[in-house]
């Protein structure tokens, strides 16, 4: 039996902050409504100052991936820089009790760990608002190969590649993986990512990416393709597994030529969309860890997000061991 962790995953160390909203109260920001909008710090304030929080959490994208492996009974590493304040604290506190490895620590001097504002409205409609924080300050000098080495995958994100120092940490990381014989799992994260770095991640995909997930949205730019059929065809093309969200539809996993639909579990009421993405992959890389097939992966994926969107927040209420 392997005596390796799960996944190791790189990302922006950060908090959510969930506040129940509608889509007046959003606009009222000028912000990108049901998308991740960059902020400074002001604004981050500003809000948290108009606004009731009904939850935190430790969280952003990689973050509630990796706490939805812990949730599964798995294990791993979470690589990303928060500072000594009260949300780092906060963080690193929640990541320990949930088993995670945060070899890190408290590496930012100056800047404030991230935060992420997250508006919910009654249809589960979530709009981000994103302070990155310390989470911009990582670079190759983080990457050590012993926090690295001996996992079974490394999972990257791709909110960091808006970050050029956080780009070169990245693939870094990956020639450590790839040596390590890891595989290489990458999310494209959001559309606006994809359309800010189609051609790179095109290059990074095509060079050194085993799993890739991505929405109908985000596999349609980056293919750029309109139509989800020729999509498809792309990500068969690409000749590695695939795994593309369609939220009320399910999902399809690509697996070089086969292509396996999954359904979606349904819920009585869709609460909070947030994090259904993240915990699809915690569930699919949770599974690939572990030796599974790729439909029973894809079933454990499902699970974890069905369970996501019942209710607020991006962290489960139960075991999603317990669900499997």
């Amino acid at each position: 039996m392997s005596d390796k962790l799960d996944v190791v995953g790189i990302g922006n160390a950060m908090v959510d902050a969930i506040i129940p909203s509608n889509q007046s109260e959003i606009e009222k920001h000028e912000i990108n409504r049901d998308s991740m909008n960059l902020i400074d710090e002001n604004l981050k304030n500003n809000l948290h100052e108009s606004y009731s929080i009904r939850e935190m959490a430790g969280g952003g994208s990689l973050g509630n991936s990796m706490f939805g492996i812990t949730s599964f009974g798995g294990n791993g590493s979470f690589i990303g820089k928060i500072k000594n304040d009260e949300v780092g604290i906060f963080l690193q506190k929640d990541m320990v009790r949930e088993g995670l490895q945060f070899p890190l620590g408290f590496t930012s001097p100056d800047i404030s760990t991230g935060c992420c504002t997250i508006f919910v409205e009654e249809d589960g409609t979530r709009t981000m608002c994103t302070f990155l924080g310390a989470g911009t300050l990582i670079g190759p000098d983080d990457i050590n190969d012993q926090h690295i080495k001996n996992h079974k995958i490394a999972y990257l994100e791709g909110y960091l590649w808006d970050n050029e120092n956080a780009k070169k940490a990245m693939k870094k990381m990956v020639d450590i993986c790839k040596a390590d014989n890891q595989q290489i799992a990458f999310t494209l994260s959001d559309l606006f990512c994809v359309d800010r770095h189609r051609d790179s991640f095109k290059e990074l995909i095509e060079n050194d990416v085993d799993i890739l997930f991505a929405n109908e949205d985000e596999i349609k730019a980056q293919s750029e393709e309109t139509d989800f059929d020729n999509a498809i065809e792309y990500a068969k093309s690409l000749n590695m597994t695939v795994a593309i969200t369609r939220a009320e539809k399910g999902s399809v996993i690509v697996e070089k030529d086969n292509i396996i639909e999954i359904n979606p579990i349904q819920v009585d009421k869709v609460v909070d969309t947030t994090g259904a993405g993240d915990l699809y992959a915690a569930g699919l890389l949770f599974g690939i860890a572990r030796g599974k097939d790729i439909s029973t992966c894809g079933n454990y994926a499902s699970v974890a997000a069905a369970e996501i969107i019942s209710h607020y927040g991006a962290r489960p209420l139960v075991k999603l061991s317990n669900l499997i």
